[in-house]
């Protein structure tokens, strides 16, 4: 087993720690955040590992087995985004989409970033490895009786250029002539339909009115100001 750390001081990885923690704000609603953070808190999270391209924790939650909690991601560098990460956990409240942190997702995810903030180099090693294959969701699926959606607007008098040159044998050393292309009338007449009229130029746009928006979440809050204050962008 390896008991999760708690970075003291001004630990190394102390901006990419806030940025998972970030992260798992943005995976979870506020009802779980504070769950989860509670589960960190308390030191529910008995056992993490940090492998290449997952992150593998035990939490302790109500009942004698501890829950399982599986954070993957995608090959990369620093803090991946919400899309490039891939969550499970063996509680009956997994909803199996994978981009949905339960509260002990949430657990794993703040002792994750405690062990980030004490040895940076392990985010390289979790976004170093490959990421098991996404279980196909139903939106995904497209039937194989579908017609292709290329050939279903593709004017049926078009020749592609391939088609134009003749064929010869291998070892034929006679040059291939291009042929010009047909032309396509239906094209034409849809280019004029959607040609700009004379005269016309780029619209304006009117000035951008600042909004002010605040962070009801409390602890969100002191989560993104945190990240704000580390914040370095170079621009050379």
């Amino acid at each position: 087993m390896s008991r999760p750390r708690k970075p003291f001081g001004n630990p190394p990885g102390r901006l990419p720690a806030t940025m998972i923690k970030v992260l798992a704000a943005e995976l979870s609603d506020q009802g779980r955040l504070a769950r989860g953070k509670r589960y960190w808190a308390d030191h529910a999270v008995i056992d993490i590992v940090v492998g290449h391209g997952s992150v593998t924790a035990e939490i302790q939650g109500s009942r004698a087995q501890p829950y399982i909690v599986t954070i993957e991601a995608d090959p990369g560098r620093g803090v991946p985004s919400k899309r490039e990460v891939w969550i499970r956990c063996t509680c009956p409240d997994d909803t199996g989409a994978g981009d949905q942190a339960c509260k002990h997702a949430v657990a794993a995810m703040f002792a994750l970033s405690d062990e980030v903030a004490v040895e940076p180099d392990l985010l390289d090693r979790w976004r170093g490895g490959g990421r098991s294959p996404r279980p196909a969701s139903p939106a995904d699926a497209v039937p194989s009786s579908m017609p292709d959606p290329a050939a279903a607007v593709r004017p049926s008098n078009v020749v592609p250029l391939h088609r134009n040159r003749p064929r010869h044998d291998a070892g034929d050393d006679r040059p291939i002539v291009d042929r010009p292309p047909q032309r396509d009338d239906q094209a034409d007449e849809i280019s004029a339909m959607l040609a700009a009229p004379a005269g016309a130029g780029a619209p304006e746009f009117p000035d951008c009115e600042v909004l002010e928006h605040k962070v009801a979440d409390p602890m969100l809050r002191e989560v993104l100001a945190d990240v704000l204050h580390h914040l370095y962008i170079d621009l050379d």
